[in-house]
């Protein structure tokens, strides 16, 4: 539902309670099912800032594994980062990502939430290439 205010602004929907059997259910305005966090409105905006601080933290975690001197050499670490960060950091990408990706392709969007999510995710990727290549 949008604010008649401001169009770009939407309003959530006040859901009631439901009760079943004396137990009463409080909507929220977010729920996590089967690792993916799916909101009311179905934006998935709160999965993809979880999936970046995944995989924000995975690469910090392996910048700490990465030494010039003693540590894992850049092709460990790129076979590293293709079987641990991608994975947890991209989990059911098909689901959350598209709808993302799908808002950028319009004129009236301009895709700024398409955007803002790839330049984040390039620079968790920019992270990584330069832990791989030893870079400074």
């Amino acid at each position: 539902m949008q604010n008649p205010a401001n169009p770009r602004k939407t309003v959530l929907a006040l859901r009631p309670s439901i009760t079943i059997y004396g137990h009463t259910i409080h909507p929220l305005h977010s729920h996590k099912f089967l690792g993916v966090i799916i909101d009311q409105e179905l934006r998935f905006k709160e999965h993809a800032a979880h999936a970046l601080m995944k995989g924000t933290t995975y690469i910090m975690a392996c910048n700490r594994m990465v030494k010039v001197t003693k540590g894992i050499k850049g092709k460990l670490m790129h076979r590293l980062f293709k079987s641990v960060v991608l994975p947890k950091m991209m989990y059911v990408a098909d689901v959350w990502c598209s709808g993302l990706v799908s808002k950028g392709n319009s004129h009236k969007s301009r895709g700024r939430g398409a955007r803002g999510f790839a330049s984040k995710m390039a620079q968790v990727q920019r992270i990584a290439s330069t832990l791989i290549t030893g870079g400074m």
